[in-house]
């Protein structure tokens, strides 16, 4: 039995194609696993210091767990060169659900992180205290991920509002040609 073809299912090729050149792909790969791997450091590091909302080193530990595995797995696909490599069905779909898992363990993490934001979390004496670097590494972990969505839906609006003005102009020549 041969591999199963998947010419029918435009998609999946899409989504199994390299559309970022493989020296990008590794940077971005190992700037992320740097990233991942300060949030289980500082995590576990700082575990018993936020005892105003315990779950933030718990949340930075998980995150950056999960998100090593998920880039270990966009990592599996290796080919021998001649060929791009396939993507099992049982890897995407494992991919599928960590992505799922990641995003909803993001919102808990801005509701967890974000409750301290007006509490008086730095001073010693509050109840609701947190290590500074704990916190406020948790905090900016969260907020660039808002900033970067902001900026790739910003690039996206742009290029749409391009590719207007590129089909509303040549429609206008194809129909002055006309």
């Amino acid at each position: 039995m041969g591999e199963p073809d998947d010419s029918h299912v435009p998609l999946l090729r899409a989504m199994q194609d390299r559309f970022v050149p493989k020296s990008l792909s590794i940077a971005g790969k190992s700037l992320l696993t740097a990233i991942h791997i300060a949030n289980i450091a500082i995590g576990a590091f700082y575990i018993n210091d936020c005892p105003g909302q315990y779950l933030i080193p718990y949340y930075l530990i998980i995150t950056g767990a999960v998100s090593l595995l998920l880039l270990f797995l966009t990592c599996l696909p290796c080919g021998d060169g001649r060929e791009p490599p396939r993507t099992s069905w049982g890897v995407l779909c494992t991919q599928g659900v960590l992505m799922m898992f990641l995003f909803i363990f993001f919102i808990a993490g801005n509701v967890w992180v974000y409750s301290l934001y007006q509490e008086p979390w730095d001073s010693p004496e509050s109840p609701k205290r947190c290590n500074r670097v704990l916190y406020l590494y948790a905090f900016w972990v969260i907020t660039a991920v808002y900033i970067f969505a902001g900026v790739v839906v910003i690039l996206y609006m742009c290029a749409l509002f391009c590719l207007a003005l590129v089909g509303a102009y040549v429609a206008a020549r194809t129909h002055a040609d006309a």
